[in-house]
């Protein structure tokens, strides 16, 4: 679904933000991205969308290359971004506004725009909040309604730019949950974290490092070898914890618990 060969991206003063990048990525799949500030996470999703374009290689979506002006329309369809801030995806007097304006730029009639508010509004549990502006929400409830101006676009993709790192615990958990329940319904996710304990559900894990992908590979494997503090993240307790019971030989190295539900279902299975 997507296919990313040798990218590249310079800013006009010669640096490199991204450095020879090839990435393929299947339908469906849920893809973490993780790594320090500056790494170039954030500059890579806006490839993949076409808001940016390589300075060097390519990158196909569903066989669309963004460098093609004529296809940027369908691509931004296809993979649509979710940002840090919420604030900069508003554009409207009231939730609703926002949330109609993808559609309505898209074409599509005026019934089909107000199913399509309803269902994206409902989908994250906002359909209460339809009438409000969106500067009265809170910092979870304008995430939840980022989120649902996207969904309204029915995309195959969707990229996600470390939309928790302001939100609270619970909100964030709120987020978490819908990330997880896009991808249960077949969703592509892409998602760019500095939180370890955020990666545990996805497919796979890229770890980058100064513009180049260093690592890539099953989440859980590439956790359980990172060191504290290497990619501008240090481990949750619960994965210390679980990574000090197996130094300690009380369970198996072959299975790290990544979450307190995994280490209590190890815990109860030791004999």
């Amino acid at each position: 679904m997507i296919k990313i060969e040798n990218l590249s991206y310079h800013y006009p003063d010669g640096s490199s933000a991204l450095d020879s990048i090839t990435l393929n990525i299947r339908k469906g799949e849920f893809v973490a991205i993780a790594g320090k500030n500056g790494c170039g996470k954030s500059t890579l999703l806006r490839h993949i969308n076409g808001l940016l374009q390589p300075s060097e290689g390519s990158v196909i979506i569903k066989g669309m290359d963004t460098s093609d002006n004529s296809k940027l329309q369908e691509i931004r369809r296809t993979a649509a971004m979710v940002f840090q801030d919420p604030q900069s995806q508003f554009i409207g007097m009231t939730v609703e506004d926002d949330i109609a304006f993808g559609p309505e730029n898209l074409g599509f009639s005026t019934s089909e725009i107000k199913k399509r508010v309803s269902n994206a509004l409902g989908s994250v549990g906002m359909s209460a909040y339809r009438y409000n502006t969106p500067r009265t929400l809170s910092g979870g409830q304008k995430q939840k309604v980022a989120l649902a101006s996207v969904l309204a676009m029915e995309p195959e993709i969707i990229l996600f730019d470390e939309v928790t790192s302001m939100l609270d615990s619970g909100s964030r958990m709120d987020i978490l949950s819908l990330v997880r329940q896009l991808h249960e319904a077949g969703t592509t996710i892409i998602y760019v974290t500095h939180l370890l304990e955020e990666l545990v559900h996805a497919d796979r894990l890229m770890l980058m490092e100064n513009g180049r992908m260093i690592c890539n590979g099953d989440p859980r494997e590439i956790i359980s070898k990172i060191s504290s503090g290497r990619f501008g993240f240090d481990a949750p307790p619960i994965i210390e914890l679980s990574k000090r019971l197996v130094d300690a030989g009380i369970l198996e190295p072959s299975f790290l618990p990544l979450s307190k539900d995994e280490l209590r279902e190890a815990i109860c299975q030791l004999k």
